[in-house]
Order: C-alpha cells, then sequence, then structure tokens
C-alpha cells in the first residue's frame, strides 16, 4: 500500500476543482466530467479505484473512460521519468524536428 495515499486526494481533487466542476454557470464547467482519462500505467489503482470512490460518494460524475499508457524508454531500458532525470525536454526536440515530426512520435507512442 502506499502510505502517502493522502496526497492523492488532495491531488485528484485539483481535475474537479481546476474546471469549477460543480458549478453549472462556470463555463469551464462544461469540461467535467472528461471524456477520457489518460494516465501513465503506474497510476491506474489511484484513479481507477481511489478516484471514481472519491466521486461517487460527492455525488460527481465519472470519466466515460480512463485510458492507461505506457512508458517511453531512455536508451538505458528504464522508463523516463523527472525522478531519474532522464526526461527529454520538447523543446529540444522542436530544435533538431519539425513540429509535425515530434506531434508524430506523441501519438505513436499513445498507440503502440
Amino acid at each position: 500500500m502506499c502510505p502517502n495515499r493522502y496526497v492523492w486526494f488532495d491531488a485528484l481533487t485539483n481535475y474537479v476543482s481546476g474546471v469549477n466542476a460543480t458549478d453549472p454557470d462556470d463555463p469551464l464547467s462544461s469540461f467535467w466530467p472528461c471524456d477520457c482519462h489518460i494516465i501513465g500505467k503506474d497510476i491506474i489503482r489511484f484513479h481507477c479505484i481511489y478516484w471514481h470512490a472519491m466521486l461517487l460518494s460527492a455525488g460527481l460524475k465519472v470519466p466515460e473512460c480512463v485510458f492507461s499508457h505506457g512508458f517511453i524508454s531512455a536508451a538505458d531500458g528504464r522508463k523516463m521519468s523527472k525522478s531519474f532525470g532522464n526526461v527529454i525536454d520538447p523543446h529540444d526536440m522542436l530544435d533538431k524536428c519539425e513540429r509535425r515530426t515530434v506531434s508524430s512520435c506523441h501519438v505513436i507512442s499513445f498507440h503502440s
């Protein structure tokens, strides 16, 4: 079990408050609930169990679907992560490649 589950409670509520989901008069509330919640595979439990339980207990709608993607691996085989310090700055990629190439790379990584 994750000893810091309370951190997720605070983090996940930002999705609701960020679009003022509980205020139907706010134009941002039209973004709630989302059609597809896109997450990394290592946080499925938090987004599919805890998050849905929190929403249902508050009487709020849950996302239509949750899509979990795999990781993009670095040259050494480890997942790319800010914690590991092995991420690629997208601005550096744009300096070397065309915008369309960089965009295609992201789409391909989500569908492979």
